[in-house]
């Protein structure tokens, strides 16, 4: 049992480490606040606040999922009733307003039933299991009907992030198709990254490209002289550069609006035909919101086309990632979103249950949304994530191959 102030956090048994907690506000960004202990009461977060926690499901595995709209004057919460209620809530909405427009909504209403009655039953694991998953095949299920419903998507970018020459030119000559944009995270524009650049041209392909590890400024990004020089290597060639990386850690005042905005204009200047991307991480686990900042972007001008979204499969449910991107959807700018995978035997303490299908709704969720223009995928795995070149194509790009294929035989 933990304790915020006077506010009593009780568990049914599904929290085993109180350190995996997350406070975050009523929008869903973790909040810089230590996780509550057993022994001894912590500040209370400003109100409205979300709690969230990675509880073990089956069927679903461990990933964060999140409560919101607790009050100040909350004197107890049960994490699990609270969770399982938030699932159910959302996963009814998406039946109600969706099932009446056409999409098949079968699978997600008789999990939704199911997760009522446990819930009524006060049976609070299994009834949060049943309505995160309803949730989750609510959400897929809208996804699926809304890419039919445009008879696909006509252009739309499925890329790989590449940080080693090599295996870029690799990825080249075996993903290519539906491969059709990589993404180089360079340190510097040597030759070896201009041979993938000649090459991905050559496979008429989209370069995208960033400059790597930039510590300069709280922003992560580059000095002037190293982004101009850069974006000058590939004039002509790269189509989209991220000019500022990790904006979840920059300070949104008029000094790092001031450096990102004389970077945008660096970068049109020497290549007008450049579109300039700003990126950022939402994370849970990590405590990083990157909307916050991009938004504090958009009120103050800086001149940037699209927003480069980098999430964790970790980090929430299919659900979460759906209203997740429809959140940064508001900030009216086209989006790139990098998706880690969930590697088979799974991350710490974190599972999906069929990290192959994760990999396939996700990138479905992303394609149905009119302003996510580009997915990008790992291209090699690591201990966090699953990758899309293992040697050979590996199966989550052949997943993501399968929903390249279906999408095209739409627009037919």
């Amino acid at each position: 049992m933990g304790f915020v102030s006077a506010l009593e956090i009780r568990t049914i048994g599904g929290v085993d480490e109180w350190q995996l907690l997350r406070w975050t506000n009523s929008d869903g960004d973790a909040l810089p606040l230590e996780p509550p202990r057993v022994d001894a009461p912590v500040d209370a977060p400003p109100a409205p606040f979300g709690i969230a926690y990675p509880l073990p499901l089956p069927s679903v595995g461990r990933v964060y999922l999140w409560a919101d709209g607790f009050a100040a004057r909350a004197k107890s919460i049960l994490l699990e009733r609270e969770l399982a209620s938030r699932y159910i809530k959302a996963s009814s909405a998406m039946v109600r307003q969706y099932g009446r427009r056409g999409a098949v909504m079968d699978e997600a209403e008789r999990l939704l039933k199911d997760a009522q009655q446990a819930l009524q039953q006060e049976q609070f694991m299994q009834s949060l299991a049943l309505g995160v998953q309803a949730a989750e095949r609510s959400a897929i299920s809208v996804a699926r009907a809304r890419v039919e419903r445009m008879h696909g998507r006509t252009a739309f970018l499925w890329g790989v992030c590449a940080s080693d020459a090599a295996l870029a030119q690799r990825a080249i000559e075996r993903l290519h198709p539906p491969l059709n944009l990589i993404h180089l995270a360079i340190h510097a524009p040597d030759e070896a990254w201009r041979r993938v650049a000649d090459a991905a041209q050559g496979a008429r392909m989209a370069i995208a490209a960033a400059l790597a590890d930039c510590k300069h400024t709280p922003a992560h990004a580059p000095t002037p002289d190293a982004l101009r020089n850069a974006v000058a290597a590939f004039r002509g060639q790269a189509r989209y550069w991220t000019v500022a990386t990790h904006l979840h850690q920059a300070t949104p005042d008029k000094h790092t609006h001031s450096q990102l905005r004389q970077l945008c204009e660096i970068a049109r200047a020497v290549d007008f035909g450049v579109v300039r991307l700003l990126h950022g991480s939402q994370s849970l686990y990590h405590r990083q919101a990157a909307y916050p900042a991009l938004a504090a972007c958009v009120q103050a001008d800086v001149p940037f086309e699209a927003v480069h979204l980098e999430w964790r499969w970790y980090d929430g449910s299919l659900y979460d990632l759906d209203q997740l991107l429809e959140r940064y959807g508001e900030l009216g700018k086209p989006i790139h979103l990098t998706l880690h995978l969930p590697p088979t035997g799974g991350y710490e303490a974190f599972t999906r249950t069929t990290p192959l299908d994760w990999t396939e709704s996700a990138a479905l969720i992303a394609l149905s949304k009119p302003y996510v223009a580009a997915l990008r995928l790992p291209l090699q795995g690591a201990e966090t994530t699953a990758g899309a070149l293992d040697g050979e194509p590996s199966e989550h790009w052949q997943r993501i191959e399968q929903l390249s294929h279906w999408n095209r035989s739409l627009q037919d």
